[in-house]
């Protein structure tokens, strides 16, 4: 009965103040105005907040690295013979105080898998040099239930530590693999075992026991799951902003140009690894493990003269991505320490080639000795702009930062990972809570409202309907106001790079940068004129939509020779609007393809309409695709996606050195024909 008096009180004031505020959140209203709960809960969230601030993030784009360690299952739990277990023998036994297991993740069609292969029930146990179990560490039941994991690490820590020679995963349940692969997956990314700070299990022995290997050995070994490479990125703490992101050496024309780093201890000391951390890549189009060299060597010396001294260790491997790269030698003393990198990173064949890092660490046991100390290089560049006013510099490769936070030891980034899963997940936990008490008081609302008979009705009704036609008119001026910004001021200064980058080329002459910025430029103003143009849904202004991709090919286009068709009732053709926004971005993506990869000098464009579809086909004298490259699930698959999302058939002709032909088929069912009007003439740009 209190509910409700509570739910009837508030209509009542819903009735007296006429309805003001978002009718949507009524129930979330009532629960907060009598739930003593849903306010602790409210109050328990917004000092779980700051707290989640200064903790290092999961990232979700790819890091680069190896994959880890996998194998394939044909049963998903294991019973009798069938056996899931990864063991891993340290170099030497240690006391064991903390252990880590990272989920390794796989990009596929459908997306980014973030705790691939990760079993559902599974134990860790610390063994000796025989097999026999130590101490079991951890019985992991439901592991993928939790939706907060997302990728977080398992850590638990060991009290006390144990003396151990090795540790085993024995899987009981496993997860299913990726669509296609028929089979269950027993995946990790990495295997953590510290002794103090020291990763103990790094470089151990992997032994794989029971399933089949898959068939990805560039990415799946079993000696990448303790190779210190994660998909979780670099091993930083958040902390107040930091200008400077590493270091990046002036561009070669070819990989075998060598740059050298020297880094002065300031007196002879001992030495035995140097940890490099790599650079972020600056644009998003650029791998994981930007700048970061194929080979590299490492000298020590007393000397300032860079080809003096013992080279203590030279390296040879894949790229890292973005992940640190510990090298280790014999101990050795020395006050210079030369880095030479001896075949510089060069990822595409018109790109420079570059030697960047983030970070230097001259390690000792351990210890980092190089913080603080001169680091020189006679052929790096000077500091340089990097995206977002941050800074190249020199000085960024001692002064204990990464390109995104202050750099930590390994265990202590694990835990502050371990300890932001937690804080996500009681705030997973309480947002729960919260809409258990918003769904009741809810019922007990909709039970109050039952008794307003007519008059609730009225609310419930009229209330809603004069929202959303307000929030609709609000809409029409927002997008009104936008669609204008967007041709007065962006397509005005983009079309005026346009014009500037046109000058140029008439008095400096051409060059690759400047047909660059004409490219990009012209593009971008097309991107704008469809912006506004689907801004602008309705009104005589308002070019029809075949009218507008003859427009939108004519800009794209103009270096080619192009031809565009139509026939009349194509013309008179109009899409809903969700329609006409994926048709376009079908339409500049195909362009897009032709003008980037099919060395077509020709074009053609023709649009049809009969009485219950509109086709698109798209043509070019290109250089075609491989049949083999073409059934994979990669090609096309922007065209695929938009093709789905129209609900439309997408035939796709090909064949090597014979060009592409799309056709796109949308089905119309009631069609929405604009008022009669003259048709445009085919247009052709030779």
């Amino acid at each position: 009965m209190s509910r409700l008096r509570g739910c009837i009180c508030l209509l009542v004031v819903c009735f007296l103040t006429g309805g003001e505020g978002n009718a949507a959140d009524w129930d979330v209203r009532l629960a907060g105005l009598f739930s003593g709960r849903l306010r602790e809960i409210e109050r328990e969230t917004r000092e779980l907040e700051p707290q989640l601030t200064g903790l290092p993030r999961i990232p979700i784009d790819d890091q680069g690295g190896t994959g880890g360690y996998a194998s394939l299952h044909v049963e998903a739990e294991m019973s009798g013979d069938e056996r899931s277990v990864v063991e891993v023998i340290f170099p030497e036994p240690a006391m064991v105080d903390e252990v880590a297991l990272v989920p390794s993740r796989r990009y596929d069609a459908s997306g980014l898998d973030s705790q691939y292969g990760m079993p559902d029930r599974f134990t860790v146990e610390l063994i000796d040099a025989e097999g026999g179990v130590l101490s079991v560490i951890a019985r992991e039941q439901n592991a993928r239930v939790n939706p907060v994991r997302r990728g977080h690490p398992f850590v638990y820590h060991v009290w006390p530590p144990v003396e151990a020679a090795g540790l085993r995963i024995s899987a009981e349940l496993l997860g299913p693999g990726s669509a296609g692969e028929g089979r269950f997956v027993h995946a990790w990314a990495e295997l953590f075992a510290f002794e103090g700070a020291r990763n103990v299990a790094r470089g151990g022995e992997v032994k794989s026991i029971g399933g089949m290997s898959p068939r990805s050995p560039w990415r799946w070994q079993p000696e990448f799951l303790v190779d210190g490479q994660t998909p979780l990125g670099l091993p930083e703490i958040p902390e107040a902003e930091h200008r400077n992101i590493g270091w990046i050496s002036e561009g070669r024309s070819t990989a075998t140009e060598p740059a050298v780093l020297t880094v002065d201890m300031g007196e002879s000391v001992l030495i035995d690894a140097v940890r490099l951390i790599p650079a972020r890549k600056p644009t998003s189009d650029l791998p994981s493990g930007f700048g970061f060299p194929a080979k590299l060597s490492i000298t020590v010396s007393d000397s300032k003269q860079p080809d003096s001294g013992t080279v203590v260790a030279e390296w040879v491997s894949r790229n890292p991505g973005h992940n640190p790269v510990l090298i280790s030698f014999a101990e050795v003393k020395g006050r210079y320490v030369n880095i030479a990198a001896t075949k510089l990173w060069k990822e595409f064949d018109s790109y420079p080639a570059f030697f960047a890092l983030s970070e230097v660490e001259v390690l000792s046991e351990g210890e980092n000795l190089a913080e603080g100390r001169v680091v020189r290089s006679f052929d790096g560049m000077l500091n340089m702009i990097a995206p977002g006013g941050r800074l190249w510099s020199i000085a960024a490769l001692n002064d204990g930062f990464g390109p995104d936070g202050k750099l930590v030891p390994a265990g202590e980034w694990l835990d502050q990972l371990d300890r932001r899963l937690r804080l996500e997940t009681r705030h997973h936990e309480l947002k729960a809570e919260a809409e258990r008490l918003v769904a009741g008081w809810r019922r007990t609302g909709q039970t109050g409202m039952v008794l307003f008979g007519l008059a609730g009705a009225f609310l419930l009704i009229f209330l809603p309907i004069r929202s959303r036609m307000h929030a609709n008119r609000e809409l029409v001026k927002v997008r009104e106001r936008i669609a204008g910004d967007l041709h007065d001021e962006v397509g005005s200064n983009l079309g005026s790079i346009q014009m500037f980058a046109d000058l140029l080329v008439g008095r400096s002459g051409p060059s690759e940068e400047l047909k660059r910025i004409q490219r990009i430029a012209a593009e971008t103003v097309s991107a704008v004129r469809d912006i506004v143009w689907l801004l602008r849904p309705e009104g005589d202004h308002r070019i029809a939509t075949v009218e507008h991709l003859r427009e939108t090919s004519s800009i794209m286009l103009e270096a080619l020779q192009w031809d565009f068709t139509a026939n009349e009732e194509a013309w008179q053709v109009e899409l809903r609007e969700e329609a006409n926004r994926h048709l376009f971005l079908y339409f500049r993506e195909a362009l897009h393809n032709i003008l980037r990869h099919s060395k077509a000098a020709k074009v053609e464009i023709r649009a049809e309409s009969a009485e219950e579809s509109f086709s698109l086909m798209i043509g070019d004298d290109g250089a075609g695709i491989d049949p083999e490259r073409l059934e994979r699930p990669a090609t096309l698959r922007a065209l695929r996606q938009r093709s789905d999302a129209l609900g439309a058939v997408l035939d796709v002709e090909s064949r090597p050195g014979e060009g592409t032909r799309l056709k796109l088929t949308i089905p119309l069912g009631k069609k929405s024909v604009r008022k009669s009007r003259v048709s445009p003439a085919p247009a052709e740009n030779a």
